[in-house]
């Protein structure tokens, strides 16, 4: 258990906040290893998975162009930004659980309608295993990285995992 400086309040250890106050306690915890690509995880950074800078679009763009966008370009998620602001994420699975057979007749509305509003984010400093963390709690599969709170990259349940085969591979050789 881990006792929140703030308030007092007994946490589960490796709680990113206190269930009490809400103030951030990940600090709190120091993750242990228990082999070499745990440690691995806790010790490298998400900007070691190379994130490719995230694809934008704006919140009114209509969801049919966005899914258009998604299949020329191969990618499995567009932020959503209002101005400078990112608003959303919106994902294959928004369109499989909220579009589903009704993309042709939904596709002239608003991505904002569809997408999942104010997404969780990691910063690009993190270690990989608080994002493969928030992804694993989330349901995550494509998470934003940001730089100083304002978005920078995109990482992928698939960018961990090739970065997990890789370390393998070179324990190996």
């Amino acid at each position: 258990m881990v006792i929140c400086p703030f308030c007092k309040e007994e946490n589960i250890d490796g709680a990113d906040e206190c269930e009490q106050c809400h103030q951030p306690i990940e600090f709190l915890t120091k993750p242990r290893a228990s082999s070499s690509i745990e440690h691995s995880l806790i010790k490298d950074r998400v900007y070691m998975l190379a994130p490719p800078k995230p694809v934008a679009v704006d919140d009114e763009m209509p969801v049919g162009d966005v899914l258009r966008l998604m299949v020329d370009r191969a990618i499995g998620c567009v932020l959503i930004v209002r101005g400078d602001e990112m608003v959303g994420i919106f994902t294959e699975r928004d369109a499989l659980l909220r579009l589903n057979v009704d993309a042709a007749s939904c596709a002239g509305r608003p991505v904002r309608d569809f997408m999942t509003p104010s997404p969780d984010t990691i910063e690009m400093d993190a270690p990989i295993a608080f994002a493969l963390h928030k992804m694993d709690v989330g349901g995550y599969r494509h998470i934003p990285v940001t730089t100083g709170g304002r978005p920078s990259g995109i990482i992928s349940v698939r960018d961990i995992l090739r970065y997990m085969t890789e370390d393998l591979m070179s324990l190996k050789q």
